[in-house]
């Protein structure tokens, strides 16, 4: 199949990196989103860590390791001015038994202190240029991003246009192509679509294999001092402080999968607040007073924690006529044209990017950026699969020629 046309639907950091890399690849896109505004939600925070957060050798450290190394480089070509995107630096403290444990396993693991070094406490206070008191793990080329800049720059492109305020209601599949509905009124029409919209995939009327959770996380900023300005590079813990930008500090973030009110919660400040108490008692008494604003967002997370990237199974299908253990993927009830991009937790400026460049090499049939072992560890489908006791097939990321016709995409 030869795409000349795509929509995506969202307009956070995966949808913006999803759009980019189709137009890159001569693909006319069309981005839609439900808000004035693109990176408005989850991907509209003052300021975007990326750093990989490493355990060792296992699969998820491959992919965050990865997925670091990618956006890194991919920043690095988009010409971001030095005010949106600071290669600065970052420390991952061992801050009690447990991530010290952890960093010096990494340390030991990883041979190139290019990459990544352990430091004492003494070392860590000089590159931080504030005093610390632990050791830590130190990262040079970690770094931190204006995240609507950085969205507004992906979708500066030729063959990307963007309409906002678009809440969609429908989506149907009509011989070769998809129609987009809202309010009942077409509005547009593209060989494939990607859902790129966080946890409101699960709001579009479809009936997809997805296993999301929203998980609300609250970031605090806070005015600078005399003492936390000399601060230079991400210090992290449980948390994370950024160095100053314009006379204020990033603090986070909160992590919770109960409350989902959007407003600003005092206990959460207070919340970000202690954890400077493992970085320094002196800064967090410093900086106590200092919280001058802050900003709620939903995340979109799996229980694995890997992101749901690639194309989408008909899961009635699925269910109703289960394959057999030793069925290929190809032979699946794929709705062929029909991708996803969601669930990037707090990790999203560090693993879009990849997973977006996964995503057009797996349309395009190009080679993939990525073993298959890990693309198929970002299968979709993975959890219906698993489900219905189809685990060979969960680690398997294909398509077949399926076709879904005159029929809406949620049976």
């Amino acid at each position: 199949m030869i795409v000349n046309t795509a929509i995506v639907v969202g307009g956070g950091i995966a949808g913006c990196s999803t759009a980019h890399a189709l137009a890159h690849r001569g693909i006319k896109v069309t981005l839609l989103e439900r808000n004035t505004a693109i990176a408005s939600e989850a991907s509209g925070n003052p300021q975007a860590m990326l750093y990989p957060r490493l355990s060792g050798d296992d699969t998820a450290s491959q992919f965050a390791l990865m997925s670091y190394l990618y956006s890194l480089n991919f920043l690095k070509t988009l010409n971001l001015s030095p005010a949106d995107f600071n290669v600065c630096g970052m420390l991952q403290l061992g801050f009690n038994p447990r991530e010290l444990a952890r960093i010096q396993k990494v340390a030991a693991f990883f041979e190139s202190e290019a990459f990544v070094k352990y430091v004492t406490a003494e070392q860590a206070s000089v590159l931080a240029g504030i005093e610390l008191m632990h050791d830590a793990i130190y990262f040079p080329n970690a770094a931190w991003v204006n995240p609507q800049p950085l969205c507004q720059r992906l979708i500066d492109h030729e063959n990307i246009s963007v309409k906002t305020s678009i809440s969609i209601n429908k989506l149907l599949k009509n011989n070769d192509l998809f129609e987009v509905y809202s309010n009942d009124k077409l509005i547009e029409k593209a060989d494939i679509i990607i859902i790129a919209n966080a946890n409101e995939a699960k709001n579009m009327g479809l009936s997809l294999p997805l296993k999301t959770q929203a998980v609300r996380g609250q970031v605090s900023i806070v005015n600078a001092s005399a003492m936390s300005t000399p601060l230079k590079l991400i210090v992290c813990s449980d948390g994370y402080l950024s160095p100053a930008s314009h006379a204020q500090h990033c603090l986070g973030a909160t992590f919770s999968t109960d409350a989902m009110d959007l407003s600003i919660d005092e206990l959460d400040h207070q919340a970000n607040l202690v954890r400077l108490k493992s970085y320094s008692m002196g800064l967090y008494e410093n900086l106590k007073d200092n919280i001058c604003d802050g900003r709620v967002s939903l995340r979109c997370s799996t229980s694995d924690y890997f992101p749901l990237v690639g194309e989408l199974l008909e899961g009635s299908a699925l269910i109703s006529r289960p394959p057999r253990p030793n069925a290929t993927a190809t032979s699946l009830p794929w709705i062929k044209g029909l991708y996803i991009n969601v669930a990037h937790g707090s990790r999203g400026f560090t693993s879009a990017p990849l997973c977006a460049a996964l995503l057009a090499s797996f349309i395009c049939h190009d080679n993939l950026p990525m073993s298959d072992e890990l693309a198929g560890l970002l299968n979709p489908n993975r959890f219906l699969l698993r489900k219905l006791g189809l685990k060979r097939l969960a680690r398997m990321l294909a398509t077949s020629s399926t076709t879904n016709i005159n029929k809406p995409i949620s049976s």
